[in-house]
């Protein structure tokens, strides 16, 4: 079990690290037609339109809704979700967990504790434990920090959060989700993106 545990760690990790490197990439301006100031600027804060209509994604036994317009990635049972800015990501990852032998809380606490050590002042964010997704409770943590890339400092925000479908079965999945952007546009993105992705998520 140990073993097993310590290949998905990293895993998660470097996702993680994926995720944060794009969003930095485009907070500092980043991206395939335009170059990198080693001089820090301030940027503005992202700012969501109203909810969109979801389009539907049917994945490996479940389903979730993400706005029009975004881009989907999909490799083996990974799947990253992103706006037309590419500030705002959702990523789905599903692994074997035979009996839900690996307890969901173990993977987020892990996950939290790689994160925090790729940033500056990383800082615990007020969260309730569990949330309520897919009609299935789930462990939730949040992470904010800091990381610097080509001399300037980007704030963001990143969500952890798991859960073992069906919780004890030979077919047990391990289901992580994780989302995030600057810290500045989290909340707008929260309201506008992230909640109403994850009230759409169900289990087939």
């Amino acid at each position: 079990m140990l073993s097993r545990f310590t290949c998905l760690s990293p895993r998660m990790v470097a996702v993680c690290c994926s995720l944060i490197l794009a969003i930095l990439l485009v907070a500092c301006g980043g991206g395939t037609t335009s170059t990198l100031s080693a001089t820090p600027t301030s940027k503005p804060s992202p700012t969501p339109t109203p909810t969109p209509a979801l389009t539907v994604y049917p994945g490996k036994g479940y389903s979730i809704g993400y706005p029009q317009g975004w881009k989907v990635t999909s490799s083996g049972t990974e799947v990253d979700f992103t706006d037309a800015t590419q500030l705002y990501h959702v990523t789905i990852i599903l692994d074997p967990n035979p009996g839900g032998a690996i307890d969901a809380s173990l993977l987020v606490n892990t996950s939290i504790g790689g994160i925090k050590k790729m940033m500056k002042n990383p800082k615990a964010e007020s969260l309730p434990p569990t949330t309520t997704v897919g009609d299935e409770s789930w462990v939730q943590k949040s992470v904010s920090g800091v990381e610097t890339y080509n001399g300037q400092d980007v704030d963001f925000r990143l969500v952890v959060m798991s859960d073992n479908h069906p919780a004890h079965a030979t077919n047990t999945q391990n289901f992580i989700i994780l989302y995030g952007t600057t810290n500045s546009g989290f909340a707008t993105g929260d309201t506008s993106y992230f909640q109403p992705m994850l009230k759409s998520f169900k289990f087939l």
